[in-house]
């Protein structure tokens, strides 16, 4: 396997301090990781600098031990049979929840695009006045740049050249208000080895393994930035330890109850750890706001409010099946010479790159009203999905945008029979590396609410008719035109066509403990503090992820998560006596 070898993160459950910490972090994804980093490494009076721990529910995951295929993913599903398991699902017959579970949250398995939102999302109303007023004066700009400076974000520096991108490319021209253009990705293309935070790295082979975990150690993952950031300042991290809820203790100070699992099979361990000045929760919106559900249920006071204001980022799916132009988009994994990769060669030996998750995006109406604006990005497939999606999508029912002649026909019908059952040796033939997926980001009313399903205590998302919102509509018709022009079969929203309900699915769960400048209409203040019922705020209780986000982003939201989270961190540390110190060492 084309992959690196890299030092643990984690420390021994047993080596925790008895005494507690002074804050305890819940969770390491982007919100968890910032707020360590810059609490660990700020500069603090003698003897002031507070002990730091954080706790994450998952398990610590290397370059090499993500799984690749399909047995072994199905393995590391995240549920009962397997409560340390990397891929975690949250479906309701309204909306589907895909997340990551391990060190560093959801970045070991997102597809990297760090983009700003436009300008407008800052200004509605939902947002707090303090932060529209950041936003409109430019008060936001530093921290979205330090966070793109220290995931390192940066175009593909080969990105027009791979074939999914032109052929997202070649579907925009021609179409109305559509702007085509490369994201920024957090994937290194430029060396190997150590990393500016001490970490080891290797350069991105362009595999298309991003979703599933990256095995050749180019992903620009928590692990290797912030979370490193963190250990060498001196906090202390904590694995497989999953929190369940928090209460005050009445001198101050938080207990954090907890179950520690040493296996995915063992039985878990209860127990709490003090905190003795801070909680901050970063759980992810399903898993902070589980935590406030539950602790609620366990006495602390807190608004109505927990748990409204979800939403799914206006996330929608869509393929443009079997088109006229090779796309080149299934992955191959961390083995550039293995059988599968020759696999995916022509004639001519050269390896068909499907790159990173997502390379580039077609951003549809940016003058227009903020509702009404759409981004649509290419997928690639990882390998563990490449073999079960050949088959199945071979019998898929979709729109035919492109009427042909009797051999254009066949032509058609011919990659779609090399794709069932695998009966093609040569994967770059089959229908569907002629096929683009597609993500698309926008606006949706973020009118879900949280509750806990009764049965298992767990997060669960209510929101009747989802589906049905005009975006989603428009959203469909333009993935459609899109298709049309590359000659393919348009296959809508793939849950649509096997359930009765217009179920969506989300990579991009927001909301839940919406910031807010009241605690009638919000859970946290705009650094995240958290209300109490009577408007005032719980001293030292805190919320730093996409839970505190009041509305669609109508971009991949990690970026805008961070910095947040960086403008907090700097009041937090503020708060306990310290003085922000930004790395700036690149």
């Amino acid at each position: 396997m084309y992959s690196i070898k890299r030092e643990p993160l984690a420390s021994r459950w047993d080596d925790r301090r008895p005494d507690g910490y002074d804050v305890v972090i819940v969770g390491s994804g982007y919100g968890g990781a910032v707020t360590a980093a810059r609490l660990a490494t700020a500069v603090w009076p003698a003897g002031a600098k507070p002990t730091v721990c954080i706790l994450e529910r998952g398990r610590e995951w290397l370059p090499g031990q993500f799984p690749d295929s399909l047995e072994r993913g199905l393995q590391e599903a995240r549920g009962p049979l397997n409560p340390l398991g990397i891929y975690d699902t949250n479906f309701s017959t309204d909306i589907g929840i895909i997340m990551g579970s391990g060190l560093g949250g959801t970045s070991l398995v997102n597809a990297n695009i760090a983009i700003r939102p436009d300008r407008e999302v800052f200004e509605q109303d939902r947002w707090p006045e303090a932060v529209r007023e950041a936003s409109q004066a430019g008060g936001l700009d530093a921290y979205f740049d330090r966070v793109r400076m220290t995931l390192f974000a940066g175009p593909h520096p080969e990105g027009l050249s791979l074939s999914k991108v032109k052929a997202l490319k070649r579907g925009a021209e021609g179409l109305a208000n559509a702007t085509f253009g490369l994201h920024d990705i957090v994937v290194n293309f430029r060396f190997e080895g150590r990393n500016h935070w001490g970490v080891q790295q290797r350069k991105c082979i362009n595999c298309g393994d991003c979703v599933t975990g990256c095995n050749v150690g180019a992903k620009n993952t928590l692990d290797t930035n912030y979370l490193a950031i963190a250990k060498s300042g001196g906090a202390e991290i904590f694995t497989q330890v999953e929190v369940k809820r928090v209460t005050p203790e009445a001198g101050g100070g938080y207990l954090v109850h907890y179950l520690w699992r040493e296996s995915a099979h063992g039985e878990a361990e209860e127990g709490a750890l003090r905190a003795k000045r801070v909680v901050v929760l970063a759980a992810g919106s399903l898993g902070s706001t589980g935590i406030l559900l539950r602790s609620r249920a366990a006495g602390l006071d807190l608004p109505d409010s927990v748990g409204a204001r979800f939403g799914g980022n206006g996330d929608f799916f869509g393929l443009a099946y079997n088109s006229d132009l090779r796309t080149d988009t299934l992955g191959w994994g961390a083995y550039p010479e293995s059988d599968r990769a020759r696999r995916m060669q022509p004639a001519d030996g050269r390896l068909l790159n499907p790159g990173p998750t997502i390379v580039s995006r077609i951003r549809y109406d940016t003058g227009g009203p903020l509702r009404e604006r759409v981004k649509s990005e290419d997928l690639s497939l990882p390998r563990m999905y490449v073999d079960a999606a050949r088959t199945a999508l071979a019998f898929a029912v979709g729109r035919d945008t492109d009427p042909r002649d009797v051999r254009d026909n066949f032509e058609e019908l011919g990659r779609r029979f090399l794709d069932i059952g695998g009966a093609d040796p040569r994967l770059e033939k089959g229908a569907l590396n002629y096929s683009l997926a597609y993500l698309v980001n926008g606006h949706d009313d973020a009118g879900g609410r949280v509750e806990l399903d009764p049965a298992t205590d767990e997060p669960r998302v209510k929101w009747p008719g989802v589906g049905g919102q005009e975006f989603f509509r428009r959203a469909n018709q333009l993935l459609l035109e899109h298709a049309a022009a590359l000659g393919a079969t348009y296959v809508e929203n793939p849950l649509w066509g096997f359930l009765p309900f217009r179920t969506l699915v989300t990579a991009h769960p927001l909301g839940g403990c919406a910031m807010s400048d009241s605690h009638a209409t919000g859970v946290v203040n705009h650094v995240g503090q958290v209300y109490n019922p009577q408007g005032g705020i719980y001293d030292g209780l805190r919320v730093a992820d996409g839970a505190i986000i009041p509305t669609s982003l109508g971009v991949n939201p990690f970026l805008t998560i961070s910095a947040l989270a960086e403008r907090a961190a700097e009041q937090l540390v503020g708060e306990l006596g310290g003085t922000p110190a930004v790395l700036e060492r690149i």
